[in-house]
């Protein structure tokens, strides 16, 4: 059932100029969100960060791991079979690390992007509806006409939309598939997916079923309203309803921007590191170890300070540092998580590139 709304002098009706200035509110509202919505599309586009993948991911393949594959090998034989193994393996683990981590990470980003999308896209909640009803729905949910705009109106779209057809608009499906999954949602929410005054009785008691109509479709079509959150709200719900879904978009947007700025920088740092080492690692006047520990050392060495360089962009015009407890911790949460990753990728290049040294001063 919808909740409540405590308004002060909440016996006094809204006047009309009052009705309009509401009317004109919810008016840009729904500019804002669409506009909102057009963002968050170009991010889907902007997934084309998937066509990236393919490209350095083909390149470390070929590349990169082909040249470490090659090298699965006893390299201190000087120390024997098993120390010189141990120690092998040590050199290609440490290298392999950051090497792995330059490719996990990137891909890393795109699902937390993909993840931002389905959240900003889906909701569980919804004013007007329990708590409890769990079923994920769009998050721009569906609207109606406010009875408390004209109740005679109001009243005569109820009989018109249950009127029996109309169902099929609502509800492309054969009569079976549709009976199946709206009688299961029904059943599967106990009744709590349909809006409060869409039951069957509130619709008798107000006059607009036909009685020729067969309940069951009255049942669906309520229920369909139910799926997408069209709730009847007042005039005033309906601007409440507007400002928080305007809060909630913008929550996600901020940092959904974010985190495809920095995925798209570690894209182009990775891929860019990945170009200079190919050709090097084909020379054979270059030792190939050396060069991806020292690569890799690099690209560790430069990860984290290029995913708070956006941070850096915004605070710009600031001469205090951007962590100063205002920058909120959904906005650096990409490399907050990954931080202690790529400090060990460091440790593990030094490592590797000390072990590679000792080898070659060995051979």
């Amino acid at each position: 059932m919808p909740e409540h709304t405590h308004i002060p002098n909440d016996d006094v009706p809204l006047t009309e100029a009052e009705r309009a200035a509401a009317r004109g509110f919810i008016q840009r509202c729904e500019v804002r969100l669409s506009t909102q919505h057009r963002v968050a599309t170009a991010f889907i586009g902007g997934a084309g960060l998937l066509l990236l993948i393919p490209i350095f991911l083909r390149d470390i393949v070929d590349g990169e791991l082909t040249v470490l594959i090659n090298f699965i090998q006893n390299l201190f034989p000087q120390l024997g079979d098993v120390a010189g193994w141990l120690v092998s393996i040590v050199l290609q683990l440490t290298l392999a690390y950051p090497l792995a981590l330059s490719l996990i990470i990137p891909i890393y980003g795109v699902y937390l992007l993909l993840k931002d999308l389905v959240h900003f896209y889906y909701t569980l909640y919804m004013p007007g509806f329990e708590h409890d009803l769990l079923n994920p729905t769009f998050a721009l949910g569906g609207i109606t006409f406010g009875s408390d705009e004209s109740p005679r109106i109001s009243k005569a779209v109820l009989a018109y939309e249950y009127q029996d057809g109309h169902a099929n608009l609502m509800m492309p499906f054969s009569r079976g598939k549709r009976e199946a999954y709206l009688d299961s949602m029904v059943t599967a929410t106990n009744g709590a997916v349909i809006p409060a005054g869409r039951d069957i009785e509130s619709l008798r008691q107000a006059g607009v079923l036909d009685p020729r109509v067969d309940l069951d479709t009255v049942q669906h079509i309520s229920t369909a309203f139910g799926l997408a959150r069209a709730v009847d709200r007042s005039l005033v719900q309906e601007v409440a309803v507007s400002e928080m879904q305007l809060v909630r978009n913008v929550m996600y947007l901020r940092r959904l921007m974010l985190r495809y700025v920095k995925t798209l920088l570690l894209f182009i740092w990775t891929t860019t590191v990945s170009f200079v080492l190919l050709p090097l690692l084909k020379d054979p006047r270059f030792p190939a170890l050396l060069v991806m520990a020292l690569g890799y050392l690099l690209w560790s060495i430069v990860a984290i300070p290029l995913m708070t360089t956006p941070a850096h962009w915004i605070f710009r015009h600031r001469h205090d540092t951007p962590r100063n407890g205002h920058l909120d911790p959904q906005l650096t949460q990409l490399e907050d998580h990954l931080e202690r990753w790529c400090k060990l990728g460091i440790v593990s290049s030094v490592i590797a590139t000390v072990l590679t040294l000792i080898w070659m001063a060995a051979a």
